[in-house]
Order: structure tokens, then sequence, then C-alpha cells
């Protein structure tokens, strides 16, 4: 099931290899026409905006360097958003995207090198991607009796956990086998949301120095050593945030205890898929040096409806959220580019574990504390 992420425009104001040209677009959207726009966005700005006619649009320049761009839509011409677009390179040559219907996600975008490198990347998850709806299609369509069934929601997480392995597995095969494409940091990124600060290390490292000396490159390493902040072995950084009652709470308060910190969403289905897991292991280890503290990165608006989730999935320790969304400061303080993610502590606030499912928090819960 699709995780819920925020690195899509990590990259998209950095430039990548030096390749001055002119650059054509042409492309067509099926089954749209005026006064239906296309916004063409690279550099952080809108740089061409275009009204289709008859689905047909086209937008041409000049660049001194390959970018990453977004092309995105709007069907009525009154302003542009993020939420119906498009990544790829604004590059020299004649670039061609095709789009069989109004949802740009499944443009085909071809014609120039890093394009076609990006459509091959895409192929590469095709399989992968679809069965990742089927599984986000069996979330939506569930009943209520099901989304209070254990079983129901096991099946769900294991079968996630089989799809982020095999995605985890096509993202480290593209880039061993394009390590001189800066397509391949965009697998990179991919990688790094369920993986620790040393494997995605190794994968950077198998780059080209052409790939990690581009400013697309220098960008990643700096996101590298933002990582290792929090990688395994580190001290989890400290935070303090409100309850649901408005009292304050430290991460460090809980120093003394082994603490799971949650990082989740009432809105995120995967987070609430794997929540059983730590009512579980909370109600085993709770009296053995054990606890939980949950972080939500719900909305300003969507108290209530964390407080609901928090209810209804029997969530019984520790919850708090500073109601921000991604502009939580707990995102960059823990590098958090995806819902659900979770770090164990030791009783010094070590580091010992990330990432953790049900099973493994389970094996690891057991091997520290059942003694």
């Amino acid at each position: 099931m699709k995780r819920l992420l925020l690195i899509f425009f990590l990259l998209l104001t950095f430039t990548a290899f030096a390749q001055e040209g002119t650059f054509t677009i042409k492309g067509t959207i099926k089954g749209l026409n005026a006064p239906a726009t296309v916004f063409l966005i690279y550099d952080g700005v809108i740089n061409g905006k275009a009204t289709l006619n008859n689905g047909w649009f086209e937008f041409s320049g000049r660049i001194d360097q390959t970018k990453e761009a977004y092309l995105t839509i709007d069907t009525k011409d009154t302003s542009y958003t993020y939420t119906n677009g498009t990544k790829f390179y604004v590059e020299d040559g004649n670039i061609s995207i095709n789009c069989p219907d109004s949802s740009l996600d499944k443009a085909i975008i071809t014609g120039t090198e890093n394009n076609n490198t990006e459509a091959k990347y895409k192929a590469s998850l095709q399989t992968i991607e679809t069965r990742d709806n089927q599984l986000e299609t069996m979330d939506t369509s569930a009943t209520e009796d099901q989304k209070r069934s254990p079983e129901f929601l096991k099946d769900l997480e294991l079968k996630n956990k089989k799809l982020e392995a095999e995605r985890r597995e096509a993202n480290r095969k593209f880039i061993i086998d394009n390590p001189s494409s800066i397509v391949s940091l965009d697998a990179l990124y991919s990688s790094a949301m369920y993986s620790d600060y040393e494997s995605i290390k190794m994968l950077y490292e198998q780059l080209t120095p052409e790939v990690k000396n581009s400013p697309q490159g220098l960008a990643y390493a700096q996101e590298l050593e933002k990582m290792n902040t929090v990688a395994i072995g580190k001290i989890a950084p400290d935070f303090e945030l409100l309850d649901t009652a408005y009292k304050s709470v430290t991460l460090s308060s809980l120093r003394g205890k082994y603490v799971l910190l949650d990082f989740w969403a009432s809105w995120c289905p995967v987070c609430r898929e794997s929540n059983p897991g730590v009512v579980k292991a909370y109600g085993q280890y709770k009296d053995k040096n054990f606890t939980v503290l949950s972080v939500s990165l719900d909305k300003q608006n969507d108290r209530k409806t964390w407080l609901n989730a928090i209810h209804h999935d029997g969530l019984t320790w520790t919850q708090v959220s500073d109601l921000r969304f991604w502009n939580s400061k707990v995102v960059a303080l823990y590098h958090l580019t995806a819902l659900p993610q979770n770090f164990l502590l030791d009783p010094n606030g070590k580091i010992i574990a990330r990432d953790l499912d049900s099973d493994q928090l389970s094996t690891k819960l057991a091997d520290l504390l059942d003694k």
C-alpha cells in the first residue's frame, strides 16, 4: 500500500549535469480542452503555462543545464496544484509527454536520455505499483468489522511488508545497474524510506563521481548526513510536544525505560494496520520497563479525528502531536520521509532498532525483556 511521503519536491530546486541547450516539450492529455491549463515548473517557479488545444500542448526554451521539472494541470485554469502532476527532466532535446487521461501520474515521458532512463525506472516498478494499488483498494473498501479484525489487519501488514521488501530490492538493482544516471538518486530516495543509514550509504557509494558531484548528488549527501543523526547507535534527539490533555511531554522524560518512538497519523492506512501489533507489544511488556510514545503528524483541523483514531485503535499509551502535518518539528529532527516509522530506544535513549514491524518488535522485545 502506498506509504505517505514527503520527499517528492526536495529536488525540484536543484539542477543536474551541465548540459546547455534548447528543449521542446510536446504532449497530449486525452479528454481535456481549454480552459484546462498545464504548468511547467522548475527552479522552484512556473516557467511556462499552456492552455490545452484538443488535448495538445507545447513548450520550448533554452536551459543552461539539465533540470528536474514538474508538469501539473488545472482543468479550470484557476491555479496550479501539486496534487495532479508528474516529474521529469527538462534537458537539451525533444521531449514527448503523453497521458491517456487527466491523471498526469499516468504520463509516458520519453525522448531524452534522463527521461528515457526515468521511464525504464518506472517500468521496473510497474508490477509493484499495481499490487500497491490493489492493497490500497483492500484497505479503503474494508468494512468496519474488518478494520477491527486483528487477522485482517495482520494480513495487510504482512502483504505490505513483502511489497516494501520487493520495492527495496528493485531500487537496489536499478541503482547497481545505473550508477552513472541521476535517476538512481530517485531510487535512493525511495529506498531510504525504510532502510538504515549504512545500507543507503553503501548504495550511494556505488554511484559514479559525476553523479555524486552533481548538485543533486551533493544535495543527497547532505540528506545522508541528516539520516546519520538518527542512525542505529545514535542518541535519539529530544523534543517536547503536547499530549491529548495539552500537557507537555519530552522524550527525555522517558529515560530509564525501553521506548518505542512511533510516528503515525490517523490518515495513514498503513499506520492504522500496524497499530494492533503495537497494542499487543505494549500490553505484554508495559510492566517490564517498556513503553510507547506515539507522535502524530495529523493536521490542526483534524484534532478530533486524531483523538477518535486513538480511541478506535485502543492506543492507551502517551500520544503527542503539534498537529502541524509535515511541518511538525519532528519531521526534520528525525528525517521523516514517510509514515509509519518507528525507533526503538534503550533506557539511555540510544537508538537500537528502527522501522520494526509487529513481528520484529515482538521478537526484539522478547530478546530484551523476557529474561
